[in-house]
């Protein structure tokens, strides 16, 4: 017969020192605890890659760097879902800006100059990895986007800069040529066509300039436009830029780039994005 004898409360062992079956709840407390461990596992694997996936996603940062209104320095946090932490609306991967605070992410002041209830809008574009675009929607007096570089040149561009806004128009039946028309300012109504042969065509102060203009706001040579394979205009001179800018009105959608500047009424952004775009 084979003899046993207690080790602990809960397990025997035989007399040759071999371990018998455990104690049935103590089988149930083993099982209880391989689950939990597992569970503890899974919920941390589960929160390091929630981690992981909003480290990785998409982000951007749009401060405001001078207004009359608003508090200067402010920031707003944008990833690809929308804005960072709002309340207001579902997650569509859009902001908006404008003076309504009830349809709007970030609100602009109904004092500023040429505000609309719903201004602009910030767009991820879900197609392309860490793409971002603005646009104007129409309310206002427009969005407009500063040109750091040369940037090519479509019919029906809109381009601010001082007092004036001019139209663009370009053929390309007639050995390509373009035609500027301004819509608003000391020149409003007013035409020039230019052809490849007349580049660089200089718009500023000085008596040289192919469009001349009285116009303290402006630079000596603010901007110029050029031909290289297509039409582009640059802001400066070549080699520094204009001290207030040239603009492009944003009627369709521009890809964001970091450092862009934009301004909404009288109000100025600048975009940082991704690594530079960091909670504070």
């Amino acid at each position: 017969m084979l003899s046993l004898k207690r080790f602990c409360g809960c397990c025997f062992v035989s007399e040759s020192g071999s371990k018998a079956d455990s104690h049935p709840r103590e089988d149930k407390i083993h099982n209880q605890n391989d689950i939990t461990n597992q569970n503890e596992g899974k919920s941390l694997q589960e929160k390091k890659s929630s981690k992981q996936n909003t480290k990785e996603q998409p982000k951007l940062k749009i401060v405001i760097i001078d207004s009359q209104e608003l508090e200067v320095g402010r920031e707003y946090i944008m990833t690809s879902s929308g804005i960072k932490n709002k309340t207001q609306r579902i997650n569509d991967g859009c902001i908006y800006g404008g003076c309504d605070p009830i349809i709007n992410d970030i609100v602009l002041s109904e004092k500023e100059k040429g505000v609309g209830k719903r201004h602009f809008m910030i767009q991820y574009d879900k197609k392309f990895k860490n793409k971002f675009a603005i646009r104007d929607l129409g309310e206002g007096m427009g969005t407009f986007i500063r040109i750091e570089n040369p940037l090519h040149l479509k019919t029906n561009n809109i381009i601010s800069f001082g007092d004036s806004h001019m139209i663009i128009s370009i053929d390309f039946n007639e050995g390509s040529k373009i035609t500027i028309k301004f819509i608003d300012g000391p020149k409003v109504d007013e035409k020039f066509t230019f052809r490849i042969n007349d580049c660089p065509i200089n718009i500023g102060r000085m008596a040289d300039c192919s469009i001349r203009f009285d116009d303290s706001s402006m630079s000596r040579y603010h901007c110029f436009i050029g031909f290289d394979n297509a039409w582009y205009i640059q802001d400066g001179d070549g080699y520094k830029p204009s001290t207030n800018g040239t603009w492009l009105f944003g009627e369709e959608f521009v890809e964001i780039t970091d450092q862009m500047v934009f301004k909404a009424a009288e109000t100025l952004f600048k975009i940082r994005l991704d690594g530079e775009a960091k909670d504070n």
